[in-house]
């Protein structure tokens, strides 16, 4: 690779300035930005290191501007050993059980296989660590002949009886790991919603090894995306082993099948992977002797990394830097197939939130396309549903709430609010009315604090008035999955290409119809009763019409605000080849390469 001159750097960062956000999105006069000038001084080495500093401000009148100064040295032009990719934060745990972020689920896809994977580009299962399966005729018994002399990354054997120990992890509340890793704090939040909950509430009735190498599924009703629901990134095998070993520490602890074999995490720095030259399918072995997946959080850094040859890839991106990596030939720019929805959850313990005319003011004071057109670069399009387009169980007949600020004040009136809504009442208690944003970027909200910052500005017309928030992605996933989020900024990409995934994973109630602390409390029966039918039917047609009824009584009933779709973008030195986006987010680096630079 040539070294990346420190000129480009300034044409991409320094020549294109921050989007103005506020006057794109009709949001008053700001006062001057705040400017933090960070010196980043870079030496090549054989695993280089990005120092980063990044500098939070919450606040709408004042954002921070951040002028990087980079000295780089020369980047060698021999063929790398490792592929280095930037990520735009800290992986929250590294055991896929436990988890729901994609950042922790990148690295996992590299580590851990699952029975199926998806194929490329596309939401079709195909074979991993089963090489074949069968269904009866009712829908009801799946078997599956898995793959023989596989071994995990610490020797175990990968068989039938690994399956069912790993299944027994995720679901059963008294298997000893499961229960520590409940008393820690840790949560089996997919297993639970793909699977319909845990012991006795589960489809499951039972899981068997026939063989070594066979292993059966008996569902007590048929569950129209099981196969999908298999391909998904959590549902990959730990060695038993390590599960025993490690207890709580899993997350640390990686030890799947996979093609790549976990080195270290360093926290806050990066993630080191190296190939596993044991590895089963040698087809399909890594290409790299080493996978580097660095913390980056802050979008123009990342991007300056690129420019400067120390990683070699990165997904998200300022809106405004895309078509300048489209247009130059040094990059590649790849988009992934639109399988994304960015909104704006309520918490149902908020008592004004309880009222359809606040929910209804609030949607209707949001210029969802000034939104679009100004910060996804092109990428983006108005969200009116959970579902992005290209999912089949997408209603196209829905017409969205009109963008009206004095509609919405008028709402606000008539819901008992004149004088506009600055606090609310929250689990019993008067506090001052939060939105939450998240801090890193996101495949749906590209630049959430500015994305945040249109929102807040376009409430503020409406006689709104939010305070924004943010705090680490740990603790905001956290904070969200225990309903500690008054009203807040999330998204979703889309896990395995069936319906049930995006909107039933939202909307459909526990076992017993309780409402979800990580959804905000969302209660709404007639809802997930719709979804629950459309989940255990296995003709397509019939599921379709159901999401469809679904997605237009959310809307019409405004249960959450959709804000945007999106095509997230990855940029890529124009050495890179074999990377393969998927619309899951589901990405293997084993197909990569980095050749010698020119």
């Amino acid at each position: 690779m040539k070294k990346r001159s420190i000129q480009f750097a300034t044409l991409i960062f320094a020549l294109f300035g921050v989007l103005a956000v506020s006057i794109a999105c009709g949001a008053p006069a700001a006062a001057p930005p705040a400017v933090q000038t960070v010196v980043v001084e870079k030496i090549q080495t054989s695993a280089p290191v990005v120092q980063t500093q990044v500098v939070e401000k919450i606040q709408t009148s004042a954002p921070v501007v951040q002028t990087v100064v980079v000295q780089a040295t020369a980047v060698p032009s021999a063929a790398p050993q490792a592929f280095i990719f930037g990520a735009q934060g800290e992986p929250v745990c590294l055991d896929p059980a436990v988890i729901t972020d994609g950042i922790s689920g990148r690295v996992i896809n590299q580590i851990y296989e699952g029975l199926v994977k998806f194929d490329k580009d596309t939401t079709n299962p195909v074979p991993a660590l089963a090489k074949s399966w069968t269904t009866s005729e009712d829908g009801k018994v799946w078997t599956f002949k898995l793959q023989e002399g596989v071994k995990f990354h610490d020797g175990t054997d990968f068989n039938a009886d690994a399956v069912v120990k790993n299944f027994d992890y995720w679901g059963n509340t008294k298997n000893p790991v499961h229960e520590k890793q409940i008393a820690a704090g840790q949560v089996f939040e997919y297993y639970e919603a793909q699977f319909g909950g845990f012991d006795g509430d589960s489809v499951f009735e039972k899981i068997e090894a026939v063989d070594p190498a066979t292993v059966k599924f008996t569902l007590k009703s048929p569950q129209g995306p099981f196969l999908n629901n298999l391909a998904m990134f959590v549902f990959v095998f730990a060695s038993p082993t390590a599960l025993e070993k490690y207890g709580t520490e899993t997350c640390k602890n990686p030890v799947g099948t996979g093609p790549y074999k976990f080195v270290e995490w360093k926290p806050n720095e990066q993630v080191t992977l190296e190939a596993n030259p044991d590895y089963w399918d040698k087809a399909n072995a890594a290409k790299m002797s080493r996978v580097i997946i660095r913390n980056i959080p802050n979008n123009s850094a990342r991007l300056l990394a690129l420019a400067t040859g120390e990683i070699h890839a990165l997904e998200g991106m300022e809106p405004r830097d895309v078509a300048a990596i489209k247009n130059d030939p040094r990059y590649k720019l790849l988009l992934r197939p639109a399988n994304t929805t960015g909104y704006l959850a309520f918490n149902y313990k908020v008592k004004e939130f309880q009222d359809p005319k606040v929910r209804q003011a609030i949607t209707q004071a949001i210029n969802k396309q000034a939104i679009v057109d100004a910060l996804y670069g092109g990428t983006g399009m108005v969200a009116n549903q959970m579902q992005p387009p290209a999912l089949w169980g997408y209603n196209p007949d829905i017409k969205d709430w009109a963008y009206d600020t004095e509609a919405a004040k008028k709402l606000l009136a008539d819901a008992g609010f004149p004088n506009g809504l600055s606090e609310v009442t929250f689990d019993g208690k008067k506090v001052p009315l939060e939105m939450w944003y998240m801090p890193v970027s996101r495949p749906y909200y590209p630049n959430p604090k500015d994305i945040g910052t249109a929102i807040a500005a376009d409430l503020a017309k409406a006689g709104i008035n939010v305070s924004l928030q943010t705090v680490d992605w740990a603790t905001y996933l956290d904070r969200r999955s225990n309903g500690q989020l008054p009203f807040y900024m999330l998204g979703w990409t889309g896990d395995n290409g069936d319906p049930d995934n995006f909107v039933c994973y939202f909307f459909c109630l526990g076992a017993d119809d309780a409402p979800l602390s990580r959804e905000g409390f969302i209660e709404d029966k007639e809802v997930s009763d719709i979804l629950k039918k459309a989940a255990v039917l296995t003709d397509q047609g019939e599921r379709a019409k159901l999401y469809k009824q679904a997605e237009q009584l959310i809307h019409d009933r405004i249960l959450r605000v959709f804000i945007a779709n999106n095509q997230p973008p990855l940029a890529l030195l124009a050495n890179v080849e074999g990377y393969v986006p998927n619309p899951t987010g589901t990405e293997f680096f084993n197909t990569v390469v980095v050749k010698a630079g020119p």
